[in-house]
């Protein structure tokens, strides 16, 4: 099984709004366990953040599941984001964010 080493997104439109970066399910191990605090570097600030979830039956009431994402405030639809692991392993993480 390959390592991920990094998690890349482009902001939608709906994330940029809501404030939230979406994490698809099956990129889910990348990250802490949901609900466990991780601290993530963007240069500037460093921020700590958590994988949240909600229940969803966007495809039908017969097929509910959950979305999970990370809060992050003040990006714009078309942003790239990236989150790498840190060097180490304090389990911290470095984030970029392209405009």
């Amino acid at each position: 099984m390959k390592t991920l080493t990094a998690y890349r997104r482009r902001i939608s439109t709906q994330e940029a709004r809501e404030g939230y970066i979406f994490v698809l399910k099956n990129r889910l191990s990348f990250f802490p366990h949901p609900g466990k605090t991780f601290f993530m570097d963007g240069g500037t600030q460093k921020r700590a953040g958590t994988v949240e979830s909600y229940a969803c039956s966007c495809q039908g009431p017969d097929l509910p599941h959950d979305h999970f994402f990370i809060r992050w405030s003040g990006l714009r639809r078309g942003d790239l984001f990236v989150i790498r692991k840190a060097e180490g392993s304090d389990g911290s993480y470095h984030v970029e964010v392209s405009h």
